[in-house]
């Protein structure tokens, strides 16, 4: 059995001011550095045998802090980056919904239906980032590993596992710094975990 801990990125400014992200290369706030050693000192797990991440510098960044941890290096995994969202990248949400109503609409209410100019479907980013999953899983038969990736990766990912139709993924609760489980056995997936922040918290 393979037990992955997926795990999205700290904060970062564009996160904190409604900015759609996609693979523009933002790196960690203040805050998000923060969160990235709130988990490290609070973490729901203790054995890990290997931490990957997306390419991307906000991931690596909060890689990095874990990866201190538990003194191991980070394999950096480009297919575990976010979905391109093309030209709607730095642009808030709330203009994009006002100025592009149409080519907008089906974002947050038919995903499976949306692709921004430039960018990718949901689908197509979901057959990029399972491809780069199941490599890694292969890799790492009977061992603990942490995954770090992005918001909408993840959301995909659970559907994914859980054969939830796209349509659905924004219904998945994905907040910066979330932790969520799954295990990988005899080519089934199980979900232990969703969005946990518990780490954040009262401390």
């Amino acid at each position: 059995m393979t037990k992955i801990f997926l795990i999205r990125h700290g904060e970062t400014e564009w996160n904190r001011v409604g900015k759609l992200q996609g693979i523009s290369d933002i790196k960690l706030s203040t805050e998000g550095i923060n969160q990235a050693h709130l988990l490290a000192e609070h973490a729901p797990f203790t054995a890990v045998d290997a931490v990957y991440s997306s390419d991307l510098v906000r991931a690596v960044m909060t890689a990095k802090i874990l990866s201190d941890k538990f003194n191991l290096p980070i394999i950096r995994e480009r297919g575990l980056r976010e979905t391109n969202f093309g030209d709607w990248e730095g642009r808030f949400l709330s203009d994009l919904a006002k100025e592009n109503p149409n080519g907008f609409s089906n974002f947050f209410t038919r995903p499976d239906k949306v692709q921004p100019p430039g960018g990718e479907t949901f689908l197509q980013s979901q057959a990029r980032i399972m491809n780069a999953l199941d490599e890694i899983i292969a890799d790492n038969e009977d061992r603990n590993i942490i995954v770090i990736t992005h918001g909408a990766a993840i959301r995909l990912i659970i559907c994914a596992a859980l054969y939830i139709p796209i349509r659905k993924m924004w219904a998945i609760s994905q907040n910066n710094m979330a932790v969520n489980i799954l295990t990988f056995d005899e080519g089934n997936f199980s979900v232990e975990l969703v969005n946990s922040t518990l780490h954040l918290y009262n401390f």
